[in-house]
């Protein structure tokens, strides 16, 4: 019997179209033969990606139809597994890049999903930390600010963080700053997915890590997201904020493993 943590993140992370894909405008979405297909102008592999998660075709046969479908990803796309699950695509992606050392590993994220919403805890944080909604221009401007300086991202990446405010206002979404002092020192948000939320776009500023605001914000994402309806939660997480969702309730669902497509 299949772990539901696992169906849950599958079907919230990458099988379901997120709801703000269609902000973008070559923002595209279809499944076919059991197949997600995501695309986006964010750039790479991790935005840019063919889900094989469940039954499917064998990678010869999907990768005609994914070429076809990147074929505008000028920075690459890749094919995304859920990883050392024994699944036959990753087994041929594997001896393709033994073969031809085409394929490489991109993105290789652990899946959390937190099975649901009741008991959040209380509210806490460092002294003078206010959250609240992105909700005009300059609110839209200090997000993409807060993101690019704490990913490291390169400047170009901003205006695509977040490309409208029409994006920060889309009510499948909910998007947050963070201010200590009344200077903005986080952000993120989450959409939803049916009754999952999903969290993304966590970002703290360096300086600011490891005072509990990165908690309390996605503790406040919670409590808005099952004012809403929402059940479960879901997101993919880098090592270093591992132990921050495990404090918060989220429990080790999968490994979501993006391998990037050769390119040419």
């Amino acid at each position: 019997m299949a772990n539901p943590l696992v169906l849950v993140a599958h079907a919230a992370l990458s099988l379901t179209e997120p709801a703000f894909l269609k902000h973008y405008r070559r923002g595209r979405f279809q499944v076919r033969d059991g197949v997600a297909y995501t695309a986006s102008e964010l750039p790479g592999p991790g935005f840019n990606f063919a889900a094989c998660l469940g039954r499917c075709p064998p990678l010869a046969a999907v990768l005609p139809t994914a070429q076809a479908f990147f074929a505008d990803a000028d920075q690459g796309w890749g094919i995304l597994v859920e990883g050392d699950a024994g699944h036959p695509v990753e087994a041929a992606v594997q001896a393709a890049a033994v073969q031809a050392a085409g394929w490489a590993v991109a993105e290789d994220e652990q899946a959390f999903v937190r099975p649901d919403l009741a008991d959040l805890g209380p509210m806490s944080g460092p002294a003078g930390l206010v959250l609240r909604p992105v909700a005009d221009p300059t609110d839209v401007e200090t997000f993409r600010r807060v993101c690019t300086v704490a990913f490291e991202a390169p400047p170009e990446i901003a205006d695509l963080i977040m490309p409208s405010l029409g994006f920060a206002r889309d009510p499948a979404m909910h998007w947050l700053l963070a201010e200590v002092d009344g200077a903005a020192v986080a952000a993120g948000g989450y959409y939803r997915a049916g009754d999952v939320a999903v969290i993304c776009c966590l970002a703290t500023l360096a300086e600011h890590r490891g005072r509990g605001v990165g908690a309390a914000l996605t503790r406040a994402c919670l409590v808005d997201a099952r004012g809403k309806g929402c059940k479960v939660s879901a997101l993919r997480s880098g090592p270093k904020s591992v132990p921050l969702y495990e404090r918060l309730g989220f429990r080790y669902a999968c490994q979501h493993r993006t391998y990037a497509a050769p390119a040419g």
